[in-house]
């Protein structure tokens, strides 16, 4: 019995350093000229919380997201609703975008992340991703200024990726 106990830990030890290897060697960046990256060289980051800061020559705009996959991916799909007109609607973000562009004010958006977290897993039957969201945009509203309460009662969708009828 502990033969088996012993090979379990074994195997256990290797495939969590493993990861940690694995996770040393992970790219943060990959974009082909690295002073233009979006995210200051960590635009491979997955699980994030995120902030859009817009800025015009009078104001400036806040806007708090998150994304389950890498942030590039999601960056990838904001920046495609900024340039095409039928996704102006898609998110607060892209609406403000579009209506500084309808006003012809120039702006500029700067990325950071704000958090890591966990996204939703079968062992919690939580979203850490979707409660962080939720906490920034209610308790730090001043991070989130474009972002609506109406994002407070949408259910979360990472859970869905668990099902197996989809």
């Amino acid at each position: 019995m502990s033969n088996i106990k012993n090979i379990i830990s074994n195997h256990n030890k290797a495939q969590i350093g493993k990861t940690k290897h694995e996770e040393i060697k992970k790219k943060n960046c990959n974009c082909n000229r690295k002073h233009v990256c979006p995210m200051d060289g960590n635009c491979q980051d997955e699980s994030i919380i995120y902030q859009a800061e817009v800025s015009t020559k009078d104001s400036k705009e806040t806007y708090i997201g998150h994304c389950d996959t890498k942030f590039k991916l999601r960056y990838g799909n904001h920046v495609c609703s900024f340039n095409n007109e039928r996704y102006r609607f898609s998110t607060e973000l892209s609406k403000y975008v579009w209506s500084l562009k309808d006003r012809k004010v120039v702006y500029s958006i700067r990325w950071r992340k704000v958090m890591k977290a966990k996204s939703y897993t079968n062992i919690s039957k939580k979203c850490n991703l979707c409660l962080w969201e939720k906490y920034f945009i209610i308790c730090k509203p001043q991070m989130a200024t474009l972002n609506k309460s109406s994002a407070l009662i949408s259910s979360c969708r990472h859970s869905k990726k668990l099902l197996l009828n989809k």
